[in-house]
């Protein structure tokens, strides 16, 4: 099984896009809304968003700034209601992984100060990732690394890209459906509307 981080695992986007903010302007760019900086997710990983944003190459640097804004305030970062008991259950059935757009870097920070990392056997950021989401790229990596063939894996993710990114593999699409980006995607297997529902599904699917 195979998580998508942010609004599947985590609600830490409003955290992300603060220190997204704070490193543009450190780096010299100029101070955006976080809503314009949302827009530019799709634009890639951290390197590449980061560059957009402040109009000219920033190399490691502007990252670094944006991964110290992150440690800072990645207290206030909680897993959703019901995931660590989830993640708990799962892990005595099935190998986990993490599947995220957020760079490697970002998430391993994330997954490590709200105490979920160790449920996982693998992480894979945008970055390790050829393309970008709904590619399935860093999905087949996951895939990969816990040994498993994609049409024998799931893909829990809240938003449309994720179940694209399923879909583009073969693996099962699973919605979250207590993410900020879950809608009734018609395209989902399967659609799970709280963490506890999730187990009761791929447990009793799997047995």
């Amino acid at each position: 099984m195979i998580f998508d981080m942010d609004g599947t695992l985590l609600d830490s986007v409003a955290v992300q896009l603060e220190s997204y903010r704070l490193a543009i302007v450190e780096s010299g760019g100029r101070d955006h809304s976080h809503e314009e900086i949302l827009e530019s997710f799709t634009i890639g990983p951290a390197a590449m968003m980061l560059e957009a944003l402040i109009e000219r190459p920033v190399g490691a640097q502007a990252v670094t700034r944006y991964e110290a804004h992150l440690r800072e305030r990645a207290v206030h970062v909680q897993p959703y209601g019901g995931i660590t008991a989830a993640l708990l259950e799962l892990s005595t059935r099935f190998r986990l992984g993490v599947f995220t757009a957020a760079d490697t870097g970002a998430a391993e920070m994330l997954l490590a100060a709200t105490e979920l990392r160790a449920f996982f056997d693998v992480v894979i950021g945008g970055d390790l990732a050829a393309r970008s989401k709904p590619a399935p790229d860093g999905l087949l990596l996951a895939c990969e690394a816990l040994d498993a063939r994609p049409p024998h894996a799931a893909y829990v993710g809240d938003g449309p890209s994720d179940m694209a990114v399923a879909r583009a593999c073969g693996a099962l699409g699973v919605a979250a459906g207590w993410g900020h980006q879950f809608v009734a995607d018609r395209e989902a297997d399967v659609i799970a509307a709280t963490p506890d529902e999730l187990v009761r599904l791929l447990v009793d699917g799997a047995a």
